[in-house]
């Protein structure tokens, strides 16, 4: 993963991402503050990230370089494994990862399942990933969006803001190895389904992960649920102009984010 020699350097590299975003928040913290929290985001998410590395290697193998482009993720499950039992072996499992796919609607489904080991701790990791694979139909719902986009939400009282731009998505692709197109490069979250404008990119369904687990730690005897109900919009920066950001709240209780009034990440 980019060269990542042990786990504390791939810790050290998202960290170094999550301390400018959480050194933005309302809250005030110091930057010592900032990067306490961004390493325990950091320590948290990287079993699924070293996971989900291993997916797209997989899937690039199988499938070519394109395999990676327009997946969108919908949803990531972690718990721990003391002994390291494996993935259950199947057809479909190969190198330790399982896959499976179905088609749905227009779209293929993708459930990805590996076990990684961080630090002498054996991690079972799920990704679920979807990516569209026809237009969608007259009567469809804009967009055909998936995940579907929430509406309506109120943003709970209490919750500490943060700012989220186009260079905190870039610096995420490059620490963690995920440059799917639909973080970097305007115009392909819609081209995937997602309802998002041609100026704009989403941010990394992880990066949204890691800033949640930042400020809300999961308890050690449940497996950690991330739901991606939406996407977090950033806008891309246009020639000549300043850099603008994506606004996002985190309830410091639930951890759950929401960016204006719509739910994008959901903890289980």
């Amino acid at each position: 993963m980019n060269g990542l020699s042990s786990c504390d350097d791939a810790v050290e590299r998202l960290a170094a991402v999550l301390s400018g975003v959480l050194a933005t928040g309302s809250s005030g913290l110091s930057d010592r503050e900032a990067h306490r929290q961004a390493r325990r985001g950091a320590t948290a998410i990287l079993p699924a990230v070293q996971a989900l590395h291993r997916i797209q290697s997989r899937l690039r193998d199988c499938r070519g370089e394109a395999a990676w482009e327009g997946l969108v993720h919908r949803r990531c499950r972690m718990s721990a494994s003391p002994t390291g039992g494996g993935v259950a072996p199947g057809a479909d499992a190969a190198d330790g990862i399982s896959i499976r796919q179905v088609e749905r609607a227009g779209w293929e489904l993708i459930q990805a399942t590996v076990e990684v080991p961080v630090e002498g701790r054996y991690w079972r990791v799920t990704h679920d990933l979807a990516r569209r694979t026809s237009p969608p139909g007259p009567d469809a719902v804009e967009n055909g969006a998936l995940p579907a986009p929430g509406a309506g939400f109120d943003t709970l009282a209490g919750c500490v803001f943060y700012r989220l731009t186009d260079s905190d998505v870039v610096s995420w692709a490059q620490a963690s190895g995920d440059r799917n197109p639909i973080h970097l490069l305007p115009g392909r979250a819609a081209e995937a389904g997602l309802s998002v404008g041609s100026g704009e990119v989403v941010a990394h369904g992880l990066l949204l992960g890691a800033i949640s687990l930042a400020l809300v730690q999961p308890s050690p005897s449940r497996q950690v649920g991330l739901v991606f109900i939406g996407s977090a919009d950033v806008p891309a920066p246009e020639c000549g102009a300043e850099e603008s950001w994506a606004m996002l709240a985190v309830d410091p209780v639930g951890g759950d984010i929401t960016q204006g009034r719509r739910p994008v990440l959901r903890r289980q």
